[in-house]
């Protein structure tokens, strides 16, 4: 019988079981065998070596199959042969006192050890129903003590039971020591093993709260839900609270999708993107694929399930569907040679109607052949160097090359490609267009080019002749300038094959006059003599078409034609009119540019004359302002002076005669005389900035300014005036008209800041445009001026502040200002509002820009 145990014995415990039940056999075996053969040689009696023998042979019989590892019930005859020894030793001493008694306590302590619970009961109840036998025996006398006295066999019995339960103590501390340390053991191995399910519930949990697909948790009993992550609430519309304890029922737009599912679902215990539509909690469907997995737990049966919206996708595909319907329909109806091959060795894959129809084969024989093998491209370079391109771009775009046809003939085509990939593998996707037409053209039109490029003129005029005669096969193309309403000069005739002296014509009842008259192409098919019968020269030529057109000025006044005559009707097709529209058009070019020419020539013969009588006016009015000034400085002030000294000694030598009012006549005479003179000096100022000539130089504004306001300073001590002038302005500018357009503009923005406890005057400038410099300004703090009258303030005798005001002044300083500008290419301006201050802002023209330039602060008002 074993042990019952929580978990079974290891191998470990097994060997020592083995070992000590081995140890124990063998010591009980050799004591009971010593004991037997000393109590059968030395004792009193020979049959009180009895029990010792039985116990020897028990421990043998016991031993036997220990040594083949076979322990079952070797120690219950251990047992049982320590029992019966026990009790034949107790009656053979007579006594139950006897040492022997101590077997039935290595019995039990055995039977504990080695053997099960049932086992060491019976055990016990059978030590204990024997020691009360043998109690009750010696009690009533059955049983007789031969002797009290201790001799060898009682040590040796009380050593040897000692020993072995000594040795059964040992093996039980061992098995103890030994479990304990294999249930520590598993102890800290099942705490490792909740410590990692605890992290890996973690890391599930994380997974199933951050993922971003929707996600459930469900009863696999019922399909309960018991919870659900955020993408789930996003992508439903249902909170957890809403659906968590609820069936799944609600989530399926078919509920007949949800059954096939359930059945996957139990048959394998787990689905693999099972596809179907979910319901959202608007009552909207959309397409799911649908994983799930059920755990293995009996306990515990739980369904994961993560659904994956594939609505996009699904409609994705729908139109990747539609598209290639679409494609397929472009591809085989367009009229265009479209193919498709594979790029690797040139096999045809696919070929639409039109590049059926140019090869002469059908799709179904085209498809599976290679280019090359059929020769399809006219030089296999041409293909590699088609594919070298096709592998750096992606792409080729109006590729030029020749193709061959299924009869051999080569034509012109023009390729479009792609590179494509179908089924893993490149392909190209092609476009071909038959050129061939294209490039006859072109070719005849690069003939055509080639033949009118050369010299100008007439020598021009005669290649266009030549060759349009040759492109259109025409006997005569003549090329013609108007001389006047009525008569036309040819200035270029090309006629058999050679060159024919110019004509003259006149234009009525010809067909140069129609073809003037006429906004394009004139044509006349057949019978020109008869549709103009007052035109001899026709009939004598025999000339029977003819094609022109006129040639134009800008304005679209007729300057001349170009025509041409055939002596044989014609069909002019639309290619041969357009080469006349190109010639006409290189013609009509040449013939304004000698014209422009001749004009040239002739302005350029006359304009020597204009420059020199230009010159002498110019000279002569120079001269005239001479005079002026010099009348002005003598004739003009010297009777000024005059009155003005006279008026002093008239008034100085009346001296206290005079009353009030005669006083106020002379003050006003010397007023006005003071008045005139400045006024004539500023005249003699505006006259002189317009003479002498302009010598530019770098002056240095801000340096000039500063001079120009301490002068201003000087003269008006009793003025508090303030200024900042921003250093470092500079500019290119004749000095000494800089210095008037200074002087002039300082002095009105001192003049017009009178009124101002504390004038404040700024020159700076702003900043320019796209790196060149911007304009200079000179701002006040004054009374300013009413905007509506700006337009009057640069010129000469205006004034927008009346003398009554008390703003002295003569309306030449601005005039004077203006024309300083104006010679240097500059401009000037004002902004200004009553009150307010004004702002005239200025440049001396272009100018190299010398440095970056600041901003600008606002003037204001001092506080």
């Amino acid at each position: 019988m074993k042990t019952p145990s929580l978990h079974p014995p290891t191998d470990d415990q097994k060997s020592l079981r083995l070992r000590t039940q081995k140890t124990v056999s063998l010591l009980v075996g050799a004591v009971s065998l010593g004991m037997a053969i000393y109590l059968f040689a030395f004792g009193d009696k020979a049959t009180d070596a009895i029990g010792p023998a039985v116990i020897a042979a028990f421990a043998v019989a016991a031993y036997v199959p220990l040594r083949t590892g076979q322990s079952l019930y070797s120690a219950h005859l251990l047992i049982a042969g320590v029992l019966v020894a026990a009790t034949i030793a107790a009656i053979s001493f007579g006594s139950v006192r006897a040492a022997s008694v101590m077997l039935f306590i290595a019995a039990v302590t055995g039977a504990g050890i080695f053997t099960g619970r049932r086992a060491l009961l019976v055990t016990t109840l059978t030590s204990i129903v024997l020691l009360a036998a043998l109690t009750w025996a010696e009690w009533y006398g059955l049983l007789t003590l031969r002797h009290s006295s201790v001799g060898l066999p009682a040590l040796v019995s009380y050593v040897a039971t000692t020993v072995v339960v000594a040795l059964m103590v040992y093996y039980s501390r061992r098995t103890n020591e030994r479990t304990l340390d294999r249930l520590r053991a598993e102890l800290q191995t099942r705490i490792r093993t909740e410590q990692e399910r605890d992290r890996s519930l973690d890391r599930f949990a994380r997974i199933f709260r951050t993922s971003p697909s929707p996600m459930l948790a469900q009863s696999a009993r019922d399909g309960t839900i018991l919870d659900v992550n955020p993408a789930f609430e996003r992508c439903y519309g249902y909170t957890r609270d809403r659906v968590v304890g609820k069936l799944d029922l609600l989530l399926w737009a078919d509920l007949e999708q949800r059954k096939a599912y359930l059945e996957t679902l139990a048959r394998f215990r787990r689905t693999e993107r099972v596809a179907g539509q979910s319901l959202r909690s608007d009552g909207s469907h959309f397409d799911v694929l649908v994983s799930s997995e059920m755990s293995d737990d009996p306990d515990d049966r739980l369904v994961i399930t993560t659904i994956l919206d594939v609505t996009a996708q699904n409609e994705a595909m729908e139109r990747l569907k539609k598209s290639e319907e679409r494609f397929a329909k472009a591809f085989n109806f367009s009229p265009l040679n479209l193919s498709i091959t594979r790029m690797s060795d040139g096999t045809i894959l696919e070929v639409n109607r039109a590049t059926s129809e140019t090869q002469g084969s059908s799709p179904q024989a085209l498809a599976g052949i290679n280019a090359k093998d059929i020769g399809l491209w006219a030089d296999s370079s041409e293909r590699e160097a088609f594919l070298d391109m096709l592998q750096k771009d992606g792409h080729v775009h109006g590729y030029e090359t020749r193709i061959r046809h299924r009869d051999g003939h080569l034509f012109d085509v023009r390729i479009w490609a792609e590179r494509i990939e179908i089924d893993g593998e490149d392909c190209i996707l092609s476009c071909a267009v038959d050129v061939s037409a294209e490039k006859q053209r072109e070719n005849q039109l690069i003939a055509l080019t080639r033949g009118m490029a050369g010299p100008s003129g007439n020598a021009l005029f005669e290649a266009l002749t030549l060759h349009m005669a040759k492109v259109i096969e025409a006997d005569r193309v003549v090329v013609g300038e108007m001389l006047d309403e009525e008569r036309l000069r040819t200035v270029a005739i090309w006629q058999d094959g050679a060159t024919a002296p110019n004509i003259e014509r006149e234009l009525s009842y010809s067909p140069f006059g129609k073809t003037l008259a006429h906004p394009g192409l004139y044509i006349v098919t057949q019978d020109l003599a008869s549709a103009f019968p007052d035109c001899p020269a026709l009939t004598d030529d025999g000339m029977q078409a003819f094609a022109g057109q006129a040639l134009r000025d800008e304005d679209g006044t007729s300057i001349g034609l170009i025509g041409a005559f055939w002596r044989h009707p014609i069909d002019l097709p639309s290619d041969a009119r357009a080469l006349v529209a190109i010639f006409a058009s290189r013609a009509n070019a040449e013939l304004i540019r000698v014209r422009r020419d001749r004009e040239i020539r002739r302005l350029n013969s006359s304009l020597e004359k204009r420059v020199k009588e230009r010159t002498a006016e110019l000279e002569k009015l120079n001269a005239e302002l001479d005079s002026f000034a010099y009348s002005v400085s003598h004739d003009l002030k010297s009777p000024l002076r005059a009155i003005d000294g006279f008026t002093q000694l008239l008034q100085e030598s009346l001296q206290g005669r005079l009353d009030p009012s005669e006083q106020q006549v002379f003050s006003r005479v010397l007023a006005a005389t003071d008045r005139m003179a400045k006024l004539i000096a500023d005249l003699l100022a505006l006259a002189r900035v317009s003479q002498g000539t302009l010598e530019r130089s770098q002056i240095d504004l801000s340096a000039m300014a500063e001079q120009a306001l301490s002068h201003i300073q000087e003269q008006h001590p009793e003025r508090d005036l303030q200024w900042h002038i921003e250093p470092g302005l500079n500019t290119l500018a004749d000095p000494r008209l800089a210095r008037i357009v200074l002087d002039n503009l300082l002095d009105n923005a001192v003049k017009y800041t009178r009124d101002q406890p504390q004038a404040l005057i700024e020159l700076g400038q702003l900043p320019g445009e796209q790196g060149q410099p911007g304009d200079f300004f000179i701002r006040d703090n004054g009374v300013g001026f009413d905007m509506a009258y700006a337009h009057k303030l640069f010129q000469p005798f205006q004034r927008l502040h009346m003398p009554s005001s008390g703003f002295e002044g003569t309306g030449i300083g601005l005039a004077t200002v203006r024309r300083v500008v104006d010679r240097h290419g500059g401009h000037i301006s004002a902004e200004s509002a009553p009150g307010h201050g004004a702002t005239f802002r200025f440049s001396f023209g272009a100018t190299r820009p010398m440095r970056a330039m600041p901003s600008i602060r606002r003037l204001e008002h001092p506080a």
